[in-house]
C-alpha cells in the first residue's frame, strides 16, 4: 500500500519566516500516557541490565514467527524477534537490523534501541521525503530503557521498561506497547498503560519524574497520519534523512542506508549524493560554536523529528494549527503570529524574532506537567529537554527578522 503525500520540495527554508504560520501549538504530541486514559500506577523496582534467569538463553537458530504478526501476541517473546527473549537491545533474529536516528525524538532522556524486521524476499522501497514504503509483515521495534546516568548509556546500567512494536498489516500499521515484567524476563502487551516514578542523573543533576508507558490508542496520539489514501498509524523515524548517517554494527561505522541495501532490506536507493543528510544532534553539543547555517539546519531538524509528526498537513492531531514543522516544507509562512486557542500566559507572540524569552513556543517547551495544559508536547515527557530548549532558543535568537507589532 503506497501512500501519496503532497510534494515538499522547494526552497531550503533558511529563515524563520519559512517555518511558522499561525502556529497554535496545540496537539503537538509525543507517544506517552494520555490524559484521556487511566494508566495503572506502579511502584516499579529498578532492575539493571539483561536478566540472567535460566530462561534468558540466546538461540542462534531463532527465527521471527512471521505468522504471529497477524495477531496481537500476549508476550513479546512469542514473536521471536530476538535471539535472547530477554534482550530486545541486541542480536535480532534473521531479517532484523538495528538502526538509529541522527536527530532523536526526546522522551525523558530514555535510551532507545531501534530495530527493523523485513520479511524474507521482500524489501522496503526508498522514498526521498517520507517513511520508506515497507511491505506487509514489517515490524519496527523500539525499546526504552532508563539509564542510571545519561553520561554512561550502557545496557548493564539501564533499566529496560518497555518495547513498542509498530507492525505493517494488510490494512495498515498497528501499534502495540509491551511492558517488561518485574524479573525482566519478558514483556506483556499493555492494555491500560503504566505510570511509575523513577529517576536518573543528567548533567550531574538527579532528576525524579513520572515515566509514562502508553496504550496502543495512546501511541496514535503521535503515530497517526491522514491522507486521501490512508488514515491511521504510521512510523515516524525511518526516513532517509535520519538514516543517512553512520552506525557501528560491530566492525566499525557504516552508512545505515548502505547497510540496509546490503542486507536486502531496502531497494530503489539513488546515488548517495542525492540523499538528504541532516546534522547529527547530541545533548553534549555547544550550540554557540555553530555558524548561522549549521544552527538553522540543526534547529529545523530538531523541530522536524520532535514536532512534524503532528504539525504538518497530514498530521493526525495538529494539522489544523497552520504550523508545519516538516523538513523541506516550502509554504509561505509568517513569523509574528498570535495563538489560536491559547492565552500565552501574558506573552503575545508564538515566535518573537530575536526574542526567544518572549516567545510562547519557548514558554510551552519549558512548561512542566502541572495541570495547566501549557506543556508542549502535552504527552510523552515529564521532564524538560533542556538541550532542545537551548537549541531552539539559540535558533530563534539568531533570526532577528522584523520585530512584532
Amino acid at each position: 500500500m503506497r501512500l501519496s503525500f503532497p510534494s515538499t520540495k522547494g526552497s531550503s527554508m533558511k529563515t524563520i519566516q519559512t517555518i511558522f504560520a499561525s502556529m497554535a501549538l496545540v496537539g503537538l504530541v509525543g507517544c506517552g500516557s494520555s490524559s484521556e486514559e487511566t494508566p495503572e500506577e506502579d511502584g516499579r523496582q529498578r532492575v539493571l541490565g539483561i536478566s540472567t534467569d535460566s530462561s534468558c538463553v540466546a538461540n542462534a537458530e531463532s527465527t521471527v514467527q512471521w505468522d504471529l504478526l497477524n495477531t496481537n501476541a500476549k508476550n513479546l517473546s512469542d514473536y521471536q524477534l530476538f535471539q535472547n527473549p530477554c534482550d530486545p537491545t541486541s542480536n535480532p533474529s534473521p531479517r532484523g537490523l538495528p538502526y538509529d536516528l541522527s536527530v532523536p525524538l526526546f522522551t525523558d532522556y530514555a535510551t532507545k534501541y531501534r530495530f527493523v524486521f523485513v520479511p524474507e524476499d521482500e524489501t522496503a522501497v526508498y522514498d526521498a521525503e517520507e517513511v520508506f514504503d515497507f511491505p506487509v509483515g514489517t515490524v519496527i521495534t523500539k525499546t526504552f530503557t532508563v539509564p542510571v546516568d545519561t553520561s554512561d548509556r550502557t545496557i548493564t546500567k539501564e533499566d529496560i521498561v518497555e518495547t513498542r512494536l509498530i507492525i505493517k498489516r494488510a490494512g495498515g500499521w498497528i501499534t502495540l506497547p509491551y511492558i517488561w515484567n518485574d524479573d525482566r524476563t519478558d514483556a506483556t502487551l499493555s492494555g491500560t498503560g503504566l505510570v511509575f516514578e523513577t529517576s536518573l542523573t543528567h548533567d550531574s543533576n538527579e532528576l525524579t519524574f513520572d515515566y509514562g508507558v502508553p496504550t496502543s490508542q495512546g501511541c496514535l496520539k503521535c503515530h497517526q497520519i491522514s491522507t486521501d489514501e490512508y488514515t491511521g498509524a504510521f512510523p515516524i523515524g525511518p526516513k532517509a534523512r535520519y538514516l543517512n548517517s553512520d552506525y557501528d554494527y560491530g566492525s566499525g561505522p557504516e552508512n545505515q542506508i548502505s547497510k540496509w541495501v546490503a542486507e536486502g532490506l531496502l531497494s530503489g536507493v539513488p546515488q548517495a549524493s542525492e540523499i538528504t543528510s541532516l546534522p547529527e544532534f547530541s545533548d553534549s553539543m555547544d550550540f554557540a560554536q555553530l555558524d548561522e547555517n549549521s544552527l538553522d539546519d540543526l534547529g529545523r531538524a530538531w523541530l522536524d523529528i520532535n514536532c512534524a509528526h503532528c504539525h504538518r498537513e497530514e498530521g493526525g492531531n495538529a494539522e489544523n494549527t497552520n504550523f508545519n514543522a516538516l523538513w523541506g516544507f516550502s509554504g509561505s509562512l509568517a513569523t509574528c503570529n498570535q495563538p489560536i486557542s491559547y492565552g500565552g500566559q501574558g506573552l503575545s507572540w508564538i515566535i518573537s524574532p530575536g526574542k526567544a524569552d518572549e516567545s510562547i513556543m519557548i514558554q510551552r517547551m519549558e512548561a512542566v506537567p502541572d495541570g495547566s495544559g501549557d506543556q508542549m508536547p502535552p504527552l510523552g515527557r515529564d521532564l524538560v529537554h533542556s538541550e532542545g530548549v537551548e537549541l531552539i532558543k539559540a535558533w530563534i535568537n539568531a533570526h532577528p527578522g522584523t520585530p512584532c507589532d
